[in-house]
């Protein structure tokens, strides 16, 4: 199944603003392979990441997603990851680490001393 450019885009504008709205935490990607395995090619261990990755129509769909995320939510371009086939899937990913913790999530940002 593919998914069209207005698809991908509302997907990943979700993750983005489920976080915390910071676009420039994440990366985004092109490749002919799936996230899993695009992911480990560049050297990363994949449990230390959440990612998104959606197959588009076609490569010319996936550097329209790409280009807009990176233009107008300031995520970091990963270039295009070579490989056997079209690079038509998008991923979009972001350490774990990068994440807030709960505790941030949870208290207030300034404390007031009674």
């Amino acid at each position: 199944m593919r998914f069209s450019v207005q698809q991908i885009k509302y997907e990943f504008l979700y993750a983005i603003k489920e976080f915390d709205s910071d676009g420039s935490l994440w990366q985004v990607v092109s490749s002919p392979r799936p996230p899993h395995e695009t992911l480990e090619s560049m050297g990363h261990d994949v449990a230390g990441f959440i990612y998104l990755g959606k197959p588009a129509g076609t490569p010319r769909a996936a550097t329209i997603v790409k280009t807009y995320f990176e233009e107008r939510f300031d995520v970091i371009d990963s270039g295009v990851c070579e490989g056997e086939g079209v690079a038509e899937w998008v991923i979009l990913f972001r350490s774990k680490k990068s994440l807030p913790t709960e505790a941030n999530l949870l208290e207030p940002a300034v404390t007031v001393k009674a």
